[in-house]
């Protein structure tokens, strides 16, 4: 799946989801022991998952690339469906290139700095079968907000560093109902964040123009993609 079709994946996911839910309604004495449905456990849980984040290459190519990526989650019903979820995740290592803009052609590029990336969200989850799962599976979309820092504040030759950005999130999972208050989930996530370049990495955008940037934008968001799978624990029934 590209970054450009998440969108559209999360809404097919809710609509075909919010049919099936809906379709609950209508199971009023049906069989329990043959219905797909069943009872969700737990109205709290923790969450630890290993994945990988594969970050949108960004203008002027100094943003961090894929690797792996940690997280612990805490999830805690609100009402009905909707969850209030806050998460950490940590990227141990990820690739960075550092440039000079005061240097041209391959000069320019003075070597490769590998950082981690820690990233701090919360925000609301809800799920689309309500407090039950079908067929095992219990979809759910989210979104939410955060921060996300670069392991360093310092600044690199060329005049710059990721820093700590804000973030904006949204996604869809699932849970994977086990019968017990231990479980699995899935979990794909789409991560908003601007980067900010120094003033030296712009140009006039003239024929003998040999910026980083030109005319573009020392301003711009990119989207960056977040997968990860983990072993949940559910607690108070």
């Amino acid at each position: 799946m590209t970054r450009r079709s998440l969108l559209p994946a999360v809404l097919g996911f809710a609509f075909l989801f919010s049919a099936g839910a809906s379709s609950l309604l209508a199971q009023v004495g049906h069989s329990p022991s043959a219905s797909p449905y069943t009872d969700l456990r737990g109205s709290q849980a923790v969450t630890f998952a290993i994945g990988s984040i594969s970050p949108q290459s960004d203008p002027a190519g100094v943003g961090p690339g894929s690797g792996m990526l940690l997280s612990a989650r805490h999830d805690l019903r609100v009402t009905g469906p909707l969850w209030l979820y806050t998460r950490l995740s940590y990227a141990p290592s990820l690739t960075r290139t550092v440039k000079d803009p005061l240097l041209t052609g391959a000069a320019r590029i003075v070597g490769e700095s590998k950082r981690p990336l820690m990233i701090l969200e919360s925000g609301f989850q809800f799920n689309i079968t309500g407090n039950k799962s079908w067929k095992r599976l219990a979809p759910y979309i989210h979104t939410g907000f955060g921060v996300a820092t670069g392991g360093t504040g310092k600044y690199d030759v060329g005049g710059y560093r990721f820093g700590t950005k804000f973030i904006v999130n949204y996604g869809v999972g699932t849970r994977i109902a086990t019968g017990s208050a231990w479980e699995l989930q899935a979990d794909l996530t789409q991560s908003l964040w601007q980067y900010k370049y120094p003033n030296d990495y712009g140009g006039d955008g003239t024929i003998n123009d040999e910026s980083i940037l030109g005319l573009t934008s020392l301003n711009v968001w990119r989207q960056n993609l977040r997968l990860s799978v983990g072993v949940s624990r559910y607690f108070f029934r």
